[in-house]
Order: structure tokens, then C-alpha cells, then sequence
């Protein structure tokens, strides 16, 4: 089963999490490096710091509305919310989108690929959801 998180990352192709999920220090150290590289880290963090195990795992999000909002609903995904797109995460696809430039111009073709599956596809994943999500509502 694809764990997709709040926001609409696909968290089961995240090199941070597969790294958590395998246990893997020298994945999570080659992940902290990438992180850092495209400037989701303003340092280059331990892997312990890496360490991701979902959403609701996390003590801090870059999303952090986001998550609230989730909570709040209780809801799994943004998708799965009757008032979406809303503006915090027409917010969250301007923020992703900028990230993706950023990271086209500093990775290679393979991790650029890698992020762009797990993360710069967030939009189209949720209207995808959402979609399915108010057809069975209507059912």
C-alpha cells in the first residue's frame, strides 16, 4: 500500500524513508547530503536527524498548516478533503514547484527523477485522490 502523505508526497518513494524503513545509516547519511544539496537543509543534518516515519512522525514539517489542517479534519491527505484545492495547498504546489527548479538546476538526472516521483508530483497525485475520493462521496 503507497503511503501518501499530507500534503501529497508519495513517502514510499522518498529516499529518506525508504533509507528509514531499510534501517540504512549510509542511505540516510547519502540522503541528509542530497537534502542539504537542494537546500531543503541549511546544514547537512546526522542521519538520526533523517530518521522519517510518516507525516505525523515528524516534530517538524516544511508544511506545517498542512499537517494542522490534516489533523484537524482528520483526514490522511489533502485529497480526500472536500474544500480542495484550497489556498494553503495551492501554496504548498507554488512552494514545490519552486523547490523542483531549484533541484533540476543542482542534482544529477537520477536523483532529480527520484525527487520528482516522490515529491514535484504532489499536485497531480492529489487531484487524482480527490477525484476518487468525491466519486465514491457521491455513490
Amino acid at each position: 500500500m503507497t503511503y501518501i502523505g499530507y500534503c501529497g508526497d508519495d513517502c514510499e518513494l522518498c529516499p529518506r524513508r525508504i533509507a528509514t524503513k531499510r534501517n540504512d545509516v549510509e542511505e540516510l547519511k547519502k540522503a541528509a547530503i542530497l537534502w542539504k544539496k537542494v537546500g531543503l537543509h541549511d546544514h547537512l543534518v546526522s542521519p538520526e536527524e533523517m530518521l522519517c516515519n510518516g507525516c505525523a512522525s515528524l516534530e517538524k514539517c516544511h508544511y506545517n498548516n498542512i499537517r494542522e489542517c490534516n489533523k484537524d479534519k482528520e483526514i490522511s491527505n489533502c485529497g480526500k478533503c472536500g474544500e480542495y484545492p484550497c489556498e494553503k495547498i495551492n501554496q504548498v504546489f507554488h512552494t514545490t514547484h519552486s523547490y523542483a527548479k531549484q533541484c533540476k538546476e543542482k542534482c544529477d538526472t537520477k536523483d532529480y527523477q527520484c525527487l520528482h516521483h516522490a515529491f514535484f508530483s504532489k499536485k497531480e497525485r492529489l487531484d487524482t485522490i480527490h477525484f476518487k475520493y468525491m466519486t465514491d462521496v457521491k455513490k
